[in-house]
């Protein structure tokens, strides 16, 4: 996984898809904004992001997609259990995260 300078610093993401695939299941395809970070950016199986939503707090959500399959898009599918998932549940395409 490619990280900026410091592994701390949040990166921004484009939620370029919102799908609801149950009553408190959605996914949410996402891309990163930075273009350079986007070339180089690189998870495996089991790994996750921490997902910050601002002024609620922030979550680890595991990451879905295989990256062979879309190098541009990387997946998170959530249940909505808690008021950080609840307050993901809001967002649109379009958004960012």
């Amino acid at each position: 996984m490619i990280y900026p300078q410091d592994a701390y610093l949040p990166l921004q993401a484009k939620i370029i898809e919102f799908i609801e695939d149950a009553p408190d299941i959605f996914t949410i395809r996402l891309r990163l904004s930075d273009e350079k970070v986007r070339q180089k950016y690189r998870f495996q199986p089991g790994q996750f992001n921490m997902i910050y939503l601002y002024g609620v707090g922030e979550a680890a959500i595991s990451i879905v997609n295989d990256r062979d399959f879309n190098d541009e898009i990387f997946e998170h599918t959530i249940q909505v259990v808690g008021r950080i998932t609840k307050g993901m549940h809001q967002l649109q395409q379009g958004q960012y995260s």
